[in-house]
């Protein structure tokens, strides 16, 4: 759907005078928050090269994300700061750069890595392009325009209406994320 389909059907939900500029703004927190809730698995291949520490990734990985790094049959723990890590191999991100840095640097050519991240929104709708898309699976999308209900209402006093909304945006995204996390198949 396009976020000018979006907005339409809400506005059918919930009539309502609010600036397009808001509801685009609100638009871009679902479009956050469907991630934030909605864990989709990534994986990308990486190809260490040996003594090689740091590698650039994609923009759509993000320190937070990022839940398995293998290198070869080597498994890479993320390297906190309270934590002691004698003798474990280790990562850091930086989610400015999109560097990845691996300690020790891979010991050998032709290890395959694996890692493994879950998506973020990386679309920043605004009120002058109306047709894009959000980043959510197409099946979810429907879930934009009640959650944007939610947020009029809620805008609008309307307490008891935003609320409904609310409670069913937020069933779907939590049976999308019981789906994507293996708990609940289709069926």
């Amino acid at each position: 759907m396009l976020i000018s389909e979006i907005i339409s059907e809400a506005d059918l939900l919930v009539p309502n005078e609010v600036p397009t500029a808001d509801k685009v703004m609100w638009l871009n927190a679902l479009n956050q928050d469907f991630f934030n809730v909605v864990k989709i698995p990534r994986v990308i291949s990486l190809n260490p090269v040996v003594d090689q520490a740091t590698y650039t990734l994609s923009s759509e990985v993000r320190l937070k994300n990022i839940d398995l790094l293998t290198v070869g049959l080597i498994k890479y723990k993320e390297l906190l700061p309270t934590v002691p890590n004698p003798l474990q191999n280790t990562y850091t991100f930086d989610d400015s750069t999109h560097t990845l840095t691996l300690r020790p640097a891979p010991y050998s050519s032709g290890l395959q890595g694996v890692l493994r991240y879950s998506r973020i929104a990386t679309t920043n709708f605004t009120a002058s392009n109306l047709s894009a898309i959000p980043d959510a699976p197409e099946e979810y999308h429907f879930s934009y325009y009640i959650g944007l209900a939610s947020y009029i209402a809620n805008a609008m006093d309307d307490m008891n209406k935003g609320s409904f909304y609310e409670a069913q945006y937020l069933k779907v995204w939590d049976t999308a994320a019981r789906q994507y996390a293996g708990v609940e198949t289709n069926g």
